[in-house]
């Protein structure tokens, strides 16, 4: 066989051999081994005699289909690093938590508070409300025209804020309590005060205060907060109480 005539058969022995080594067959797979084994085929064609020997024709063809092969085969894909997830926003502060509010100071928080507003200092319960027998509010200031139950009017601010205090406190009934001070007789005494106690009385219910939680009681000059030797003190004396009689 002459040395054209074995190219053809060198080339396609070469090819199939580069090209079913590659499992996924692509153009370059076999088009590069062909071309590169014609080139080898051509190379050793030139240089060798023209005897029939084809061992220097196939090994030319060969090894240039393999030159062709590694020359045109993809090379793999660099990796590509990975991009780091950006760092996690510090979670947020919780809220301070803000403690229970006791409005009216009196050591029950407002949820649990059933008497909200009880004015500061009166002891009371687990409820919030004045205990029994407590005073729930002095009324110091409240005056009376002379010899008379009839109420001045500077008296009038501070029996409404008695009437608001009444009016939060709606669980309550308290007993007024009017105190004069020594001056005139006990029994003399004893009457204006229980006057005077039904016209603060006869006031809160006007503001709304319902009748029903209230009562009146004179109680003279038999109950001081001061001595009687001034007219500082006894104008303590002369009062009116607002006393806790039931929650």
């Amino acid at each position: 066989m002459s040395k054209l005539n074995r190219i053809p058969l060198v080339l396609l022995m070469s090819s199939l051999a580069v090209g079913c080594a590659e499992q996924n067959i692509k153009p370059t797979t076999v088009l590069c081994p062909l071309l590169g084994a014609t080139a080898g085929a051509g190379i050793a064609a030139a240089a060798g005699d023209d005897g029939d020997e084809a061992g220097p024709l196939a090994a030319g063809a060969v090894l240039g289909a393999v030159a062709g092969y590694f020359i045109c085969r993809e090379k793999p894909a660099e990796p590509v690093p990975a991009t780091p997830a950006p760092a996690a926003a510090p979670a947020p502060a919780p809220a301070p938590v803000a403690p229970p509010k006791d409005s009216d100071g009196d050591g029950v928080i407002d949820p649990n508070d059933k008497c909200p507003g009880t004015p500061p200092g009166t002891k009371v319960n687990a409820e919030g409300c004045p205990e029994v027998g407590e005073t729930l509010m002095s009324l110091q200031g409240v005056n009376f025209e002379f010899d008379s139950a009839k109420l001045m009017p500077e008296s009038t601010a501070i029996l409404d804020h008695a009437a608001e205090v009444l009016g939060q406190q709606a669980a309550v009934s308290v007993r007024i309590e009017g105190h004069t001070d020594s001056r005139g007789s006990d029994a003399y005494n004893l009457k204006l005060s229980d006057r005077r106690a039904k016209a603060v009385m006869d006031y809160l219910v006007g503001k709304g205060i319902d009748a029903g939680r209230l009562t009146s009681q004179g109680m003279g000059e038999g109950a001081p907060v001061a001595p009687n030797d001034s007219e500082a003190n006894m104008a303590k004396n002369r009062r009116v109480d607002l006393v806790v009689t039931k929650n």
